[in-house]
Formats: C-alpha cells, structure tokens, sequence
C-alpha cells in the first residue's frame, strides 16, 4: 500500500485550483460555515404524531365507509342473509377496531421509545462533527512561482481533502446517486421499501442487503456506528430523517463524497482521484467517475491497482454504474458508449483492460503480468508489492523541522500515557503535523529531488560494499551509505535530500543527512582559510611550510601523499589538501577563533567544547561529533552569496487548518566574510577542484568550485561543492564503520551525477565579482612581491600572479632569493644529474631535533642545504588513506616557525 502511496504522492495540484475546493482542515466541520442552516420544519416528534393520526382518521372512515356499504346490502338482502352479513360485519368492525387500537397503541409506544431513548441525544449535526483531514505539503514552481501541491500527510491511515460539491464533477455525483440510492433526490432521508427490506432480513439471521440511502451512509460514516442490529438501524433512520430536514440534498450528497472510503487510505473524491488516477477530481472523466465510485462498495474487491483480479472485478463493476445512469437516463447512449469504450489509465501504468502503457499513458513495452482468467482468484494469490516508505528524505527531515518548530512555539512538553510510556513532546507534535490540516510550504524542488533519488537509489551508481561481523559471529555485507543535501545559496532553501543509498525502504528510518558525520579535510575552506583570509592573517599570496610540527612527542601530522614538500604558496596548499599547512594557518589564526567562526558565523549546532580546544578537529575535520551535509551545504554556499550566510531551511510557512499562519520561517541570514574573502575562496576552490582533489566532480559547461574530505582510516568521504546556482555537500560511510576502498571519491563522483543533471538545463555563469580585489605578481616562496632573482631561481621561475585582497596585499620585495650566483646539482627520476646556476632561498628552516628521517623536498633550495632534489614525480592519489586527524592531542602548542605570511 505504502508503495502506490509513494506514486500518487509526486502529482501535482495547483494552490489556484485547489484552495478554493478545501474546506478547513484538520479535525473540522463536515460542512462550511456558509452551509450551515437548521431548518424550522416540526419536529420528528410532531411527524410521527401527524402520522399516527392520519393512519387513525384512514382507518376510522374506511371503517365507516364499510359499514355504510353493509347497511345497503343489509336492505336489499333477505332476512337469512341479513343475518349471516350482520355476524359478519360485527367480525370486521371488531377487527378494524382491534386495528385502530393496536396501531394507536404502538404509536404511542414508538413515541415513548424515541422519546425516552432518542430523542436529543443521537442526533447528527454535520456543521457541528469533526472530520479529519490531511496535511497538504506544497512546493514552488520554480518558473512560475506559483504554489503546488506535491504530497498529503495523515494519521491513522485517513487521507482526506475536502472540496466543494460544485468542483466534483456531475458525472461523478450522478454516478453515486446511480448506484447507491437512486431515489435519493425524492426520498427525504429513508428508502421504506429497502429498509423493510433490510430489517426483515436482520430478523430472520440473513446478511442486510441493501436498503441504505446515501443520507444513512452518510450517517453511518460520520458516527462510525456500523452495528448490525435492529436498534442502530433504528437510530440511523431516525438520525436520516432528522438530519435531511437540517441540510439540503447538495450539503449532504458533498458530504458523502468526501466521507465515504476508497480503499488505499483514501476517504473522499479528492484523494481517490490522485491515488487512481494521479490527477485532480475536477478533471476526471465519466468513464473514470464511474471506476472510482465502483471502488467505494468493496475496496479489496474493486481496487483496480491491486491486481488484475481486482481490475477486472472494477471494469465490470464500472459497466453496471454506467448501465443504471443510462437506464435511469443520467446520461445518453452516446455518453455511455463513449464510456464504455475509453481504456482509462491507472496511476500504475496498467488500463483498464489490462495493457500496460506505463505512468504517463505513452509506453509501449508489454504487458508485465498475466490477466486472470479464473473469476475466484483473488489478491491473496499473487505476490504482495514491497512495502516502501511514503516520504522521500526531504519530506521526512522537512517534518522533524517543523515538529522541532511546533515543540518550541508552543512550548510541548513531555507527557506520561496512561500505560506509563511516555508521550514526548517531539512525538506529540510530530502528530499534529500530521493530524492537524496544516498547509505546509517547503523549499524542496520536486525536479531536483527525484534527479538526486534516481542517482543513490541505483547502486550501480555506488558500487562499493563491505563485510563485517555482527553480534552472532556472522560475516555480513554492509552497502556503502551515501549522504546528501543541495541548497539554494540566496535562500537557504534545501531543494533536495538523500539520507541513504537505494531506495528508501520505510519511514522514520535513519537519515545520514542530517545526523552529524566526519568531514575531514573538506572543513579546512570553512574553519581555517577563509576566517584566516577575512581577518589578514593570511592573504591570497601568503606562503605556508609544509613541515611537520612536534606534538605530544610524536611528528605530526602527515599529508595524503606522504611527503614533506616545503614552502608552499596558499593555492597550492589548499588544492593539494596540505594538512600541516592548515594546521599551521589555523594555529596563527586561533583555534578557539575558529570553533567560534563556525558556530556563531556559519551557523553549525554540532560542534562541542572540545573541538574548541583541539586544532586537530578545527583544522583537519576531525570533529568530537562531526557535522550534517545541511550544515556543509549551506557553509559553502556563503562563498556563493558573497560572504552572506543564509541558514538552511526546509519549510517557509505553515497554515492552520483554517489558513492562519501558525509557523513563519523567515530567512535568517548573517553577514559572514568579506565580499572579497568569498571571491577569493571561489577562486581557490575552483582550482582545488579543477586541478586538485575534486577533479572527479567536473562537469562541462559549468563553473564548479569545491573541497574533498577523507578520515582516519578512511572510514568517511566528503564532497562539499557548489556551482554559481547551488551548494550540495556528500558524505559517504558504512554503518558499521568499515574502511571504504573505493577508486577515486565516490562522493565527488555522486556529486558530479546529479549536479550535472539539474544543471543541464541552467547556463553557464562564472561567480560573483566584485571590487577590492587586485592581482599581484609574487614569489612563490616568499608571499612577497617579486623581486628579479625570483624568477631566477635555480629550479626556474618562482612568479606568479597572485588574486589578493586590495587591502591584505603584500607590500614588501622579496628579500628570501639570493643573487643568481648559486651552483646546484638538480637530480631528476633517472638518475640524469644537471648543474643549474641560479638562486637559492635564504632561509633557515627549524628542524625538528632527532628527527632527521623527516625529508623535506625544498631543502636542498636552502643557504647550507644539500644537494638533491624530490618530488619530481608527484603522487596523484591524494585521497589514500591518511591522518587527517589525530585524537590524542592536548593543550599543549606545537612549533610554529615556517609560516610565512
């Protein structure tokens, strides 16, 4: 049932055509307000004494008319048959007598009954009865702004919408009348004839055929009182007689449509309509008006989406509706023929003859199942469908926020059931989101999230497992999990989420997209260099070395490709995810600075003291916690909306039932970095991902910026990327926290799927620009501006062009190159030994003492170095397993010589 849920969940229906049709929601009113009117009429009471008497008078002069026709009989009679007609006549009368007496006895029986037990106390007021009904869950039109509903919510498998009778098609209304109570338009609440029928064969133990009008179902399905004895049916005539002298026909005939259940957890026209035939009731056809009512008699008989036994039982049912409307002339041969003859499609793909022609009615593979041929086969006898969850990652992450929001406005607490359990406050409003009718307004882009569900459910598209042991002892394969979340960078709108690989397989299941992770590295662009570029203590030119450090006695901590390169300028450093040097960044700028930057700035709610404390997890990700891909996304996205961060969000508004705004998610956004620290980060990113680790998440035709992430062990993998349109961060993981080995970045490969499909469409566009920003030709070794020995430097040029802020540039000449007076052996792979005449740097690094196992590849460049030279060959796999982190680290502060800024 849940699967078929999930078809007729994505159709959409205008806020246009359909909040005119809604009546309110939640548990409310069977009938609107402008309906409700009590009509002035005697009361039941008067119309069963009225009764009594007439049938009193008739009996009374039929009796008088009798005996004036024996009187003249009597006359013309000999005396012998006066006689026998006089012992006659006494016989009649004392029958006709006994009749009156009897009849006028039970009438005033009757009366006493409905008195004493009825009256005033069973009556059904429908303006006054509360019906449930759904949640309704909308999403924008992103070319038309315009509000579209996408999904229903509910409790207690009751999914209902409530429209008006004038949006319900006529062919839909006649085809109810038809088949449930023809006489239903000059009946005034009860068919005699059926009910005597009925309460007949109650009495002698046969099963009630019949007999119902529409006014009784009506009643029946608004009280829930469906016992089968004479005293409820009884009551519902009784409460059929006196709730058709309150409402008119229309009224009652509306409220039957949406009361009266469809199978599927559909109850009413509305949801039918969509859950059948994935469209709005306003627009069905007459052939599809008589299906849909044919289901209302035996859901798991007439549900034509359950199997082909079903579906024939539904075609033959739709052809005796169309035959009463033709017969009690409802519609022409012509309509009925034309009925008869549409193959009407099913939201399953299946018509109603049983071809298959897929979903949207253009397929043409054949048909996957055989149509029954044996009349007593039932749904039992065919394989039961997968159950899968109704909601999609985004839904169900989007109604804990609106939960978390309810709980805090109006101040939920936990209760204690009278079971004992407790009832807590996150589940209590967990059920008012769905039990309430609240119109929610989300962010999600239904295009989008289907694009990023097509990729992670095809494991193909993930094609890494691993096994490991559970508590029984057993070796069990594990898929690897994947975890996403796309947001708009000038909103914060989430468009689209996934909390796991394949497809969701229920609801209220764990989702890795919102429960915090391990990033790794991919947190360096956010926790170091941009807090550390906004505040000048580096700028876009400055130089970092990549050398080690002592720690807690031990050398730490190491890159991904195992060396020790030396000198770098920043975008090198970061294109290569160097973590010595964004240890050594994050030190001069301030570990605590920087725990603060992420919370207070960038909006992140799962970082702890202790990460506060630990340059380790602020500098390389390794956090006590770790962080959401929500929380990723939108941190990147800042870089997007030049600096300014927008909080991500997943819901603008919510609306009671009777369309107050009870929830108004705001965006809430903060100023960040600089502009100009945002255009610079943009520039960096761009080129770590293009040229550095994140080159797997390239796709043509689109400016793509972003940053890789890997932990110890290489227990988790991180994406955190973004275009000029949105922000999308991945992680990837075990459950049972395996090593993955996988080739490449599996998250920057998801990435590059998706991204590249919702972009297909979107053009191409560089980032932001903006002034301050100034491009400056400098030494790579230095950070300084260049001097003419640079770019003689014995290894070659060392100038560059440097993007740097126009109030954070260098000023200074370089002073570290010496005269080109400078003989050295440069040594390549092979052995081959040139002699190059240049200069070299004038520095002196700090060793590390003890340590001479550490090599650093720039030293033979230094005044007293040696000479040799490595790195020629530059190991490519930067995302191998690696210590981005490391847990045992304390307050003590690390040696900071080497920075250069």
């Amino acid at each position: 049932m849940s699967l078929i849920l999930g078809r007729y969940a994505n159709m959409p229906l205008t806020v246009q055509s359909h909040n005119r049709n809604i009546k309110e929601k939640g548990r409310c009113p069977v009938l609107s307000e402008n309906k409700r009117r009590r009509s002035s009429s005697p009361d039941f009471m008067g119309r069963i004494r009225q009764s009594a008497r007439h049938i009193e008078t008739e009996a009374k002069e039929g009796a008088r008319r009798v005996q004036h026709e024996a009187q003249e009989r009597v006359r013309n009679m000999t005396p012998q048959q006066k006689n026998g007609w006089r012992k006659a006549g006494r016989i009649i009368g004392t029958l006709l007598l006994v009749f009156v007496v009897t009849l006028t006895i039970f009438s005033g029986i009757f009366m006493a009954y409905i008195n004493s037990t009825m009256r005033g106390k069973v009556e059904v007021y429908l303006d006054e009865f509360e019906t449930k009904v759904s949640t309704e869950l909308y999403s924008q039109d992103p070319d038309t702004g315009e509000w579209v509903m996408y999904q229903t919510l509910y409790l207690n498998s009751e999914n209902r919408i409530w429209t008006d009778l004038e949006d319900i098609p006529k062919y839909l209304q006649e085809a109810a009348i038809a088949i449930e109570d023809k006489r239903f338009e000059k009946h005034h609440g009860v068919d005699w004839k059926g009910t005597t029928r009925a309460i007949v064969y109650t009495l002698f133990g046969k099963n009630v055929q019949g007999g119902s009008t529409i006014t009784q179902q009506l009643v029946k399905n608004v009280t829930g009182d469906n016992e089968v004895t004479v005293k409820r049916k009884i009551t519902e005539i009784y409460r059929a007689l006196e709730l058709e002298k309150r409402y008119e026909k229309d009224e009652i005939l509306e409220a039957y449509l949406n009361e009266v259940f469809f199978g599927q957890s559909c109850y009413g026209v509305v949801t039918a309509s969509r859950m059948y035939f994935n469209k709005d009731v306003s627009d069905l056809t007459l052939a599809e008006c008589a299906s849909l009512m044919g289901i209302t008699n035996n859901p798991s008989m007439y549900d034509p989406t359950l199997s082909s036994w079903t579906r024939e039982n539904n075609r033959e049912r739709q052809l005796t509706i169309l035959g009463a409307m033709l017969e009690q002339e409802k519609i022409s041969q012509e309509e009925y023929d034309e009925a008869k003859a549409e193959d009407i499609v099913f939201s399953n793909g299946f018509t109603i003859s049983g071809k298959y022609v897929g979903s949207d009615g253009t397929a043409t593979e054949p048909e996957p199942e055989e149509p029954s041929t044996d009349d007593t086969e039932s749904p039992a006898d065919e394989e039961e469908p997968t159950i899968k969850g109704r909601y999609s990652w985004f839904t169900e992450a989007m109604i804990g926020d609106v939960a978390d929001a309810l709980v805090e406005k109006y101040g939920i607490t936990d209760k204690v059931r009278d079971n004992g359990t407790t009832y807590t406050a996150y589940e209590q409003a967990w059920d008012m989101v769905h039990g309430k009718g609240y119109k929610i307004y989300t962010t999600q882009n239904p295009k989008y999230q289907k694009i990023a569900e097509d990729v992670c459910y095809d494991l193909s598209n993930i094609p890494y497992t691993s096994s490991y042991t559970n508590s029984a002892g057993e070796q069990v394969e594990d898929q690897l999990q994947i975890a996403l979340t796309i947001v708009d960078p000038t909103n914060g709108y989430v468009v689209a989420m996934i909390g796991g690989a394949g497809e969701k397989q229920a609801d209220r299941v764990w989702n890795w997209a919102v429960n915090a992770r391990q990033c790794g590295s991919a947190i360096k662009p956010l926790s170091t260099y941009a807090p550390a570029l906004d505040d000048g203590t580096i700028n876009g030119a400055s130089v970092i070395d990549d050398y080690p450090m002592l720690l807690n006695g031990d050398v730490w901590p190491r890159n991904d490709n195992w060396r020790y390169q030396g000198l770098m300028p920043l975008h090198l450093a970061l294109r290569q995810s160097l973590n010595t040097c964004a240890v050594r960044t994050n030190l001069a700028y301030g570990v605590d600075r920087s725990y603060e930057f992420l919370v207070n700035k960038l909006g992140f709610e799962n970082l702890t003291y202790t990460d506060s404390q630990q340059v380790g997890n602020m500098a390389l990700g390794g956090f006590e916690k770790g962080v959401t891909t929500e929380e990723m996304a939108a941190g990147f996205a800042t870089f997007v909306n030049e600096g300014v961060y927008t909080k991500p969000r997943t819901f603008v508004r919510v609306e009671d039932a009777n369309g107050n705004v009870i929830l108004e998610n705001e965006a809430q956004s903060t100023v960040a970095m600089k502009n100009t620290t945002a255009a610079l980060m943009n520039s960096l990113l761009q080129e770590a991902s293009l040229q550095g680790t994140g080159y797997q998440a390239q796709f043509p035709g689109m400016h793509i910026a972003g940053k890789t992430g890997s932990t110890n062990s290489n227990k988790d993998r991180y994406f955190a990327g973004y275009t000029p349109y949105y922000s999308c961060a991945v992680w990837a993981g075990y459950e049972h926290n395996q090593r993955i080995v996988a080739s490449g970045n599996p998250c920057a490969v998801i990435f590059q799927k998706v991204m590249k499909a919702i972009h297909e469409d979107l053009p191409d566009k560089d980032f932001f620009s903006c002034a301050g920003l100034t491009s400056v030709a400098v030494c790579a070794d230095s950070g300084m501006l260049a001097s003419e020995n640079c770019a003689l430097d014995v290894r070659g040029s060392r100038v560059y062009t440097a993007l740097v802020a126009a109030d954070n540039a260098p000023t200074s000449v370089c002073t570290m190159h010496t005269a080109p007076s400078y003989t050295v052996n440069m040594a390549d792979s092979d052995g081959n030994v040139t002699t190059v005449t240049g200069s070299v740097l004038n520095y002196q690094r700090e060793l590390i003492a003890g340590h001479d196992e550490i090599v650093v590849e720039d030293a033979f460049m230094m005044l007293g170095g040696w000479n040799g030279f490595f790195g020629d060959e530059e190991d490519e796999d930067f995302n191998m397993p690696n210590g981005d982190h490391d847990d045992t680290m304390d307050d003590s502060v690390p040696d900071m010589s080497g920075f250069l800024g």
